[in-house]
């Protein structure tokens, strides 16, 4: 060893000789510095990687030679199911396998395979019949060059006063902040409007307790896009027979609160 040298100056040379960070700490503790290996990771600017075993239950769990048919069985349920329970899984299991398991093992497998548990986001389902009939509206649209400067796309919305997130951060050692208050039946507003090229329509707000029949439909568009459309094509000749109307809105039964 130099006496003039630090035991930090060697770690680079180490490095380059492929000594591994074992081998480094063993090497620093027999010259006086006792340090761990992820601390040595850490002065050499390396990231920290732990290499982590794969999952081996124990034989009184899961048989060894079981476990790779059901490791994949288990990957199988949540490919075709990414909403089943843990219950309908151990029953699954069961039913296959004949074993009776908690719910730990198949913990480990679902973050072994690299399933992660996220928040649900919900978009407009379209029917199997209208799939098809869609794609071909839309290609014939793409064909034809159509950039819908005379169409205008209308819908209509629920704002809802108070906030309903399902997910909260707090401090882990003030977990009571995350309960809070909320009304069984917050009030809320269904409110229609429209966007074209030419700009947005007027909004139409619904009144309480309303339902959207034929009638309360015509009074949306009196309100809020015949006059609009009016004011705003009315420079434009032949514009009508290329211009959609907006769409029908569903009948729905509005909040009572």
């Amino acid at each position: 060893q130099n006496p003039d040298k630090s035991w930090e100056d060697y770690l680079v040379g180490w490095q380059d000789e492929g000594i591994s960070f074992a081998e480094m700490s063993r090497r620093c503790k027999a010259m006086g510095h006792d340090c761990s290996p992820s601390s040595i990771k850490t002065v050499l600017d390396l990231p920290l990687v732990i290499e982590k075993a794969p999952y081996a239950p124990r034989p009184e769990t899961i048989p060894p030679e079981v476990y790779p048919a059901l490791r994949q069985f288990v990957c199988d349920l949540y490919m075709e199911d990414d909403e089943i329970t843990m219950s309908r899984v151990l029953q699954n299991i069961e039913e296959k396998f004949d074993l009776q398991i908690t719910e730990y093992p198949v913990d480990r497998i679902r973050k072994e395979a690299g399933f992660v548990n996220l928040t649900v986001r919900y978009g407009h389902s379209v029917r199997l019949d209208n799939r098809q009939l869609r794609v071909d509206w839309c290609k014939k649209k793409i064909e034809e060059g159509c950039t819908f400067r005379h169409h205008v796309f209308t819908d209509e919305s629920m704002i809802q006063l108070d906030p309903n997130s399902r997910k909260v951060w707090v401090m882990s050692t003030a977990r009571e902040v995350r309960i809070k208050s909320a009304f069984k039946h917050p009030q809320k507003v269904l409110i229609w409007g429209g966007i074209s090229w030419k700009g947005v329509t007027n909004l139409v707000v619904f009144h309480e307790c309303c339902r959207v029949d034929s009638i309360e439909y015509c009074r949306i568009l009196r309100d809020g896009y015949i006059q609009w459309e009016s004011d705003t094509h009315s420079s434009e000749t032949n514009h009508s027979s290329c211009k959609t109307m907006p769409r029908v809105m569903q009948r729905r039964q509005p909040n009572n609160s």
